[in-house]
């Protein structure tokens, strides 16, 4: 793996676990609550950054049949999604998803990850390294929203324990 990509590698692979452990012991009515002020629910956030990783794939070369476009395809917020999957179905997709998009990341050459004009996020760094760095923090960003918001529920802090294997 080229250095370079190696910490959002890990990033990656760090959030693979993490947005698991912050759907652990919910129910399905629990995933889909929303709270009173508004705003998304923990199934709209892991459904979100399932599809993103879909998007990053895709960016770089290997897409994935993504199972949630059947459900996002007419969507611009989360009103507009009239039909969801299932918590099991959401975990599933998010495993699949996350180890091709990992060994994907891990493959990139030193030339592809300097390929310019990769992305047009607010990033000043435009290339594909910058899209997979974006991308990390984004799912960062949404991770530490569905902790938020499990803990609003009323359960226990999201674990930053790791999966075996």
């Amino acid at each position: 793996m080229e250095p370079q990509v190696a910490p959002l590698h890990a990033i990656l692979e760090l959030n693979t676990d993490l947005l698991l452990n912050c759907l652990d012991g919910l129910s399905e009515e629990d995933a889909f609550q929303q709270l009173e002020g508004g705003g998304n629910t923990l199934a709209f956030l892991a459904a979100h950054l399932t599809d993103t990783r879909h998007f990053l794939a895709n960016r770089l070369g290997h897409p994935l049949a993504n199972p949630l476009s059947r459900y996002l395809a007419q969507a611009s917020s989360i009103a507009d999604v009239v039909e969801w999957p299932t918590l099991a179905e959401q975990r599933e997709w998010w495993r699949a998803v996350s180890r091709h998009v990992c060994d994907v990341v891990a493959g990139r050459t030193a030339d592809q990850l300097r390929r310019p004009d990769a992305h047009r996020f607010p990033l000043g760094d435009s290339t594909e390294l910058g899209l997979i760095a974006f991308l990390a923090q984004h799912d960062s960003y949404h991770i530490g929203q569905m902790g938020f918001l499990r803990r609003q529920l009323g359960k226990p802090a999201m674990s930053y324990t790791r999966a075996a294997g």
